[in-house]
């Protein structure tokens, strides 16, 4: 985005359209484009909606760099903060909110002590001028801003931390302000409004209007930090007395500020939201709907109304814990709410809402209810937010068809329910919400729990705050891409994340396209399967912002991931199971050439093309080319021809599709090696051979084994299959087991190191030699001397021989010849 699209896109007469686009651009950082002299033209026109689109826009963009001159341009916009000898203005408390939540976003987390004394005054300031109707909005603001600053950072943010948590809390309790070393954060700005408005203050603070700011300002400050203290200092009322004096929406924010802080102990469980809500309330709504002996000397509204608010304060908590998560216990809890709220406001389904208080809508009025409703609506549409559940979906769609008879459907609910459906489609399904401590602060602006009467209605919350949910935002789409083809293809991916506090390090398959896990979380995203090649994709520290990456060809940032198929294979859309690629079915034909030629002309149809001309289709090595001429041909008529006819087409294909031409070579050594080693054990023959085949085949089978018990770690998986290996391992084994007089050709050299002898039949002799010594290089046995010492350690120290002390004594041997050797020395020790 440049600075001349933005500065040609200017309208003649500024609008709210216009304005809502700085907004827009802003909350995606593209406003860093604008230069100084360009805001201030835009300040100037003196047109509220652009001025506060422009703000909040310009302190999205430069979010928590503490800009200087970002910052001298919000401060323009607050008087409170004027010296006394600037020029007074005139300014809407609309925009002066618009100002102090810039003012937080535009130092977010660094806790800078000037900024934070500022804003906790304006928390408290008193009444000015005309203009009073928007003071909770204005605390309000402050209590957000205040809370960026220090976000997360309550126990470790320098200056007067004490000072400010105590005046936070005086502003939520109402305790009268007279303290001399609290004077530090009031300013001359506030006395001379005070000697000016019209209405005047007390020295009591009005908790009306400063309690819910405070008590947001303490929530982010001690965002996740598990501080007790704040917590025991933010209860939840737990007697009726104490229901008098605590105004319910407040209990509400209490339940969300305590969890918010005790982060690590939400649970989307019925039995944790059924723990926030006090004894004395339990009680006192468990009988609603029945006749009570004490009805009159109870309050049982007091009652019902602390109920509900704990109650949505509670899944307003779950939903930001679990944002963007997807979350089946969390979806299913808060929808399970949803549509008991809904009943309690007019029946209209049967629902398993079983030990749930019933009767609400006596004692507590429709457009409270309406209210929770639609937060419990929008908490769920947070936790599946980008992922469209259908189920969600159709109760936001009935939702949006009742008419007013049906509800008190009002425009604070209908934006609710619009909310709620973009939060369901975010970024038409590739976008969803993090839970990093940012994105929770942004949440939170936007799920404040009170919605407007109207358009206009910005005397609690100003309603452009609700777009802050922006900030909050992450792209989890990913999705695979043939680099050949510039085609999306179906992928099998295997996910890792890091281990938390909750669970250790988990992996998991899925198949792209698909969204991955919340990116604090996610280690690493591998491409697995046998159809593409294998690569790995780790992720950034967590140090490294996401946002600030620079890095738009990274996969995670574009959600596109390209991956290379293997010469042979085909697309997953193609070939769903694997049996309709072309090179496999071009073996699978082929093979049928294998058949004896008394086969029936039908079955002759393959002589249309040859395996060296598919074999060139998919690839260009001349190797695999002459190889598939030579033996792959179609003229073999004996059984053991076919069967190496069977094994040559086999190895091409596993050659062909791994594009290793080099295997060729190494399966046909190892094939060789147990092709001799058959031939001579049935023959009365043997000639010499090459003792390192031998010894080359069981490194590859030490090799497969170690990749396959995870000792060893090839992202390419073995270099030889492992049923190949496996085949061959078993035959070697069985021929060696089979061989005639092995044990005593064995007990021979295991007892003087003599070899067989000639005795007159030279060709037995070199049979026997040869498979001896195949027998000691396979099983890894010892040389006589060594065997030899060890018996005369038994025999000095009068041990008895078994197989775990043998094992011990020769760790490389072969159980196998670990077992002859303990025979030996067992007979060796009856002997004794």
């Amino acid at each position: 985005m440049s600075r001349t699209w933005i500065l040609y896109n200017k309208p003649d007469e500024p609008n709210v359209t216009h304005a809502g686009l700085l907004l827009a651009l802003g909350l995606h950082g593209h406003l860093r484009v604008l230069t100084i002299t360009d805001i201030f033209q835009y300040y100037s026109l003196e047109h509220e909606s652009t001025t506060v689109g422009l703000m909040i826009g310009l302190a999205a963009s430069y979010r928590g760099t503490m800009q200087p001159s970002i910052s001298k341009s919000l401060y323009v916009h607050l008087p409170a903060r004027h010296p006394s000898s600037f020029p007074e203005l005139e300014l809407p408390t609309l925009i002066q909110s618009a100002a102090l939540i810039s003012v937080g976003l535009l130092y977010e987390g660094s806790a800078h002590p000037q900024t934070m004394q500022i804003l906790l005054s304006e928390i408290g300031r008193r009444s000015g001028g005309d203009n009073v109707l928007e003071r909770e909005g204005y605390a309000v603001s402050a209590g957000f801003s205040l809370g960026l600053v220090a976000l997360g950072r309550g126990q470790d943010a320098i200056g007067y931390i004490d000072t400010l948590v105590d005046r936070l809390f005086q502003y939520i309790v109402g305790k009268e302000l007279h303290s001399d070393r609290l004077h530090l954060f009031s300013s001359s700005a506030d006395e001379h409004n005070r000697s000016t408005g019209q209405i005047i203050d007390g020295n009591l603070v009005n908790i009306d209007v400063t309690a819910p700011g405070a008590i947001i300002a303490l929530a982010l400050m001690y965002l996740k930090t598990e501080s007790e203290l704040i917590v025991s200092r933010l209860p939840i009322p737990q007697t009726q007395f104490e229901l008098q004096y605590v105004r319910p929406d407040f209990v509400l924010l209490h339940v969300i500020a305590r969890n918010l802080i005790m982060w690590s102990r939400i649970r989307p469980s019925e039995d944790w939201i059924q723990s926030q809500v006090p004894e004395v309330v339990k009680n006192g709504v468990k009988g609603l709907g029945n006749e009570m002996e004490d009805i009159y000397e109870v309050d049982v509204e007091a009652l019902v109304q602390a109920y509900v608010n704990v109650v949505v304060g509670a899944c307003i908590s779950l939903g930001l814990r679990f944002a963007g998560t997807r979350d089946a216990n969390a979806q299913e809890l808060l929808y399970k709410y949803a549509v008991y709220f809904l009943n309690e406001i007019k029946p209209v389904c049967v629902s398993n809402c079983n030990g749930l208080p019933k009767g609400l809508s006596v004692y507590v009025d429709r457009g409270t209810l309406e209210t929770c409703l639609h937060l419990i609506v929008l908490s769920l549409c947070v936790v599946m937010a980008g992922s469209g559940h259908l189920q969600t979906f159709r109760f936001l769609k009935f939702l949006r068809n009742r008419s007013s008879a049906d509800g008190h459907a009002y425009f604070g609910t209908q934006m609710a329910v619009s909310l709620a459906i973009g939060f369901l489609f975010l970024g038409g399904g590739t976008w969803t919400f993090s839970t990093s401590n940012s994105s929770i602060a942004a949440l939170l602006i936007t799920l404040y729990p009170r919605l407007p009467t109207g358009p206009n209605d910005n005397r609690c919350h100003l309603q452009a705050f609700r777009h802050l949910y922006v900030l909050a935002t992450e792209a989890r789409w990913i999705q695979t891409v043939d680099v050949d083809t510039g085609l999306p293809v179906y992928v099998p991916v295997e996910v890792t994340i890091k281990e938390t506090d909750l669970y250790n390090e988990t992996s998991f398959c899925e198949v792209t396209p698909c969204s991955l896990p919340e990116r604090a979380i996610l280690k690493a995203v591998r491409v697995c399967g046998p159809r593409y090649w294998p690569q790995v994709i780790e992720l950034c520290p967590e140090e490294q912002a996401w946002w600030n990456s620079g890095d738009k060809n990274h996969p995670f940032n574009s959600g596109v991931l390209y991956v290379k198929r293997k010469v042979g294979a085909c697309s997953y859309v193609d070939d769903p199971i694997g049996s309709q690629s072309l090179l496999s079915r071009a073996m699978h034909k082929m093979s049928a050439t294998t058949q004896p030629k008394s086969c029936s002309p039908s079955t002759e149809c393959t002589g249309e093309v040859t395996v060296d001309q598919l074999v060139s289709t998919f690839s260009s090595d001349p190797s695999l080319i002459a190889f598939a001429q030579l033996f792959c041909d179609s003229s073999s008529t004996t059984r053991s021809e076919l069967d190496f006819q069977e094994f040559c087409l086999q190895v091409l294909f596993e050659c062909v599709s791994k594009d290793r031409p080099a295997m060729l070579q190494v399966y046909l050594s190892l094939y060789a090696t147990i092709g001799y080693m058959v031939d001579s054990f049935v023959s009365d023959t043997c000639t010499s051979s090459d003792t390192l085949s031998l010894s080359s085949l069981k490194i590859a089978v030490a090799y497969n084994e170690a990749v396959s018990n995870g000792r060893l770690t090839n992202l390419r998986g073995g270099i030889v299959q492992s049923a190949f290996l496996g085949s061959l391992k078993k035959r070697i084994e069985d021929i060696l087991n089979s061989c005639p007089d092995m044990n005593s050709q064995l007990c021979a050299y295991i007892t003087s190191g003599e070899w067989p002898t000639n005795n007159n039949n030279n060709n037995n002799a070199n049979k026997s030699r040869t498979f001896l010594s195949w027998y000691l290089q396979w099983y890894s046995v010892a040389s006589p001397l060594d065997i030899k010492t060890v018996a005369n350690k038994i025999r000095r120290d009068n041990i008895c021989p078994s197989v775990a002390l043998l094992r011990l004594v020769f760790p490389s041997t072969h159980i196998s010849a670990i077992g002859a050797l303990n025979r030996y020395y067992s007979s060796f020790k009856v002997e004794d």
